[in-house]
């Protein structure tokens, strides 16, 4: 079950290509970084699984990464925002994403977390999301080392 979050500004769009796991299409994906979570103390985390993003926030992130949507996950039997593969239509998995070492959003040194992009998404106020997230080193390592756009 999703926990609903209050986070405070800034909060990060981070990007990368990647091959897609069913056809290897190149595919472009993002993830989320928040820094300044209520119900986290103090740590760097990304957003997985999430259910629910306001408007503007999903409007930032399909600016860029358009292939990015609500998608149906046989593996958890639930609907979530996820990267998809716009050539084939293929769910990229969060899990496989964000808590694999070594894939693209669980970087295992400097030299992974310099091949992501950061971009700060514009908020003027708190938001309120229902996602999971995922804490320790490769969110802190995608927070220092990745080249901020």
């Amino acid at each position: 079950m999703a926990n609903k979050l209050k986070i405070n500004p800034p909060l990060f769009l981070v990007t990368t290509n990647w091959p897609c796991w069913k056809c290897d299409t190149r595919i472009p994906l993002a993830a989320l970084l928040a820094i300044k979570v209520d119900e986290i103390n103090g740590d760097i985390c990304k957003l997985t699984n999430i259910i629910q993003l306001p408007d503007e926030v999903l409007a930032f992130i399909q600016s860029r990464v358009p292939s990015f949507k609500y998608s149906y996950s046989m593996t958890i039997g639930t609907k979530y925002f996820a990267n998809t593969c716009p050539s084939c239509g293929v769910m990229q998995g969060d899990f496989f994403l964000h808590s694999e070492p070594g894939s693209p959003f669980f970087p295992m040194d400097k030299k992974e977390a310099r091949a992501l992009f950061m971009t700060e998404i514009p908020l003027t106020e708190p938001i309120w999301v229902e996602a999971d997230y995922e804490l320790g080193a490769p969110c802190e390592m995608i927070y220092t080392h990745a080249k901020r756009v």
